[in-house]
């Protein structure tokens, strides 16, 4: 299980505030982050990833992302809205990249790359890749090792029904195991697929229920 606490958090670009709160907690459970483009999803996703510079403090399980940003990142797994990596490399290479830094074996991630039907691709160089490979290899890959908290950008986006369905199987195998989810996303989640402790939207750069 996993708990996030955010305090005091302000993430402005120039003269723009985008993110502005005191305080918000998010307690083990499954989170969707409601709202369109340019609501403040993404920024919110990569305050929490450590991706982008902001005032406050951050933790997951009382870790410091400024104390302690090593330990801290690896409780958690972002998957981006719009994944992009080296082209020049093929989607075995970086998936052996996350299973060394992750301290796994590719073993536990055959079954993953079956079911999202990318066996014929991951020795393929990734300049190869259509976006919504670009996006399988993506989950494929946040969903490597043991990971505590989950950070999932616009994860419908480019992909198919078929593995819209294997990527809900793979929050719910997660979720039995007790791992933390914040979801964004501007399309309707099927709740008869994976059961949703929480919703949220930004308003006036602030986090609300609804």
């Amino acid at each position: 299980m996993a708990e996030l606490n955010i305090k005091n958090l302000v993430k402005s670009y120039g003269s723009y505030t985008v993110l502005a709160f005191d305080k918000w907690e998010l307690k083990d459970g499954l989170y969707w982050i409601k709202g369109g483009n340019g609501t403040g999803k993404t920024t919110l996703f990569k305050v929490i990833a450590g991706q982008t510079p902001f005032d406050g403090e951050v933790s997951i399980n009382g870790i410091s992302l400024r104390k302690r940003p090593s330990l801290y990142r690896s409780l958690l797994s972002f998957a981006e809205a719009e994944p992009q990596y080296p082209s020049f490399i093929t989607g075995t290479e970086l998936l052996d990249f996350y299973c060394k830094v992750r301290k796994t074996t590719r073993k536990s991630t055959d079954e993953l790359i079956e079911q999202f039907k990318m066996g014929d691709s991951m020795n393929n160089k990734i300049s190869s890749y259509s976006s919504g490979m670009l996006k399988k290899l993506s989950l494929i890959c946040a969903f490597t090792g043991n990971i505590e908290f989950y950070l999932l950008d616009e994860p419908l986006i480019t992909i198919d029904a078929a593995s819209a369905q294997v990527l809900y199987e793979c929050i719910k195998n997660r979720r039995q195991e007790g791992a933390t989810f914040m979801i964004s996303t501007h399309q309707e989640m099927e709740r008869t697929a994976i059961e949703v402790d929480g919703t949220f939207e930004i308003n006036q750069h602030k986090l609300s229920a609804c």
